[in-house]
């Protein structure tokens, strides 16, 4: 009988690991850089804003917006420089927003009225204190740093706040309401640090009152006021008051009476 030949045994698997090819890292936006290192955990905001970019060819004037309002807090004037040409050109109409506020709130998540004092005091930058701009090109950067060229700053940029305040001061100077002195002692606080409440307080005590705006009539306006909560009362009190309850029924006598007694000492339009 003929000997069955046996067959050799398998090689035992290497115990090495064979090498998983790593996975080629996903492309982020090149806007996301600094806020994905900063912020972990992105805020709506940032998504959106993100989200939108990732539609846009870099170069665009929309992307740069975008870009500049993911950095607002560390370069706020990066982004009043965008926010005053968008304004200034109206593209944010071309991009389907009926205002400026309106894109402002819904694209970049900032306020009207923020965007109001970036433009504000980004404007005032190029007025009064163009050596704290970002340089426009590689000849104004060498100039700028050449030795005692006197372009550099001397100290940080105060922050937005305190900019704002010192636009407000010099369309106060411009109206001949602020002396040149009162306005060139604000400018140098600013620089100096102070903080945007002492200049505030500052700039008021600088205009006379005489040359102050009038305010409205703060009696009419709380009147005015109180008649809304009223009329707001009156009418929660109805749809209490449906069943026919007399408790009801009195407080709601008592607050129409409330309601002429005050539609009465407002003054007539």
């Amino acid at each position: 009988m003929a000997k069955t030949k046996k067959k050799a045994p398998k090689k035992a698997a290497s115990k090495t690991p064979k090498k998983i090819p790593k996975k080629a890292p996903k492309k982020k936006a090149p806007s996301s850089k600094s806020a994905m290192s900063k912020a972990p955990d992105l805020t709506h905001a940032e998504v959106s804003i993100l989200g939108k970019m990732a539609g846009l060819e870099a170069d665009s004037e929309r992307y740069r917006v975008l870009e500049s309002a993911l950095a607002f807090k560390s370069s706020w004037v990066i982004l009043g420089e965008h926010l005053a040409g968008v304004l200034r050109s109206g593209a944010f109409k071309t991009w389907g927003y009926a205002s400026f506020e309106r894109f402002c709130a819904d694209e970049l998540f900032i306020s009207g009225a923020t965007a109001k004092k970036l433009v504000r005091s980004w404007s005032w930058l190029g007025e009064e204190a163009p050596e704290y701009l970002p340089p426009k090109s590689a000849s104004e950067l060498a100039k700028r740093t050449a030795p005692n060229s006197g372009a550099l700053p001397p100290g940080e940029l105060p922050d937005l706040n305190c900019i704002s305040v010192l636009a407000d001061a010099k369309k106060a100077y411009d109206q001949a309401r602020v002396s040149e002195d009162a306005y060139l002692s604000l400018k140098r606080a600013a620089m100096d640090g102070e903080s945007a409440s002492a200049l505030k307080r500052a700039l008021s005590d600088s205009i006379p009152e005489s040359s102050k705006p009038k305010q409205a009539d703060d009696k009419v306006r709380h009147l005015r006021k109180a008649l809304t909560a009223v009329v707001k009362v009156i009418d929660e009190l109805r749809e209490w008051d449906s069943g026919g309850d007399a408790v009801g029924e009195d407080l709601l006598v008592q607050a129409e009476v409330l309601r002429d007694a005050i539609a009465l000492r407002l003054p007539k339009e």
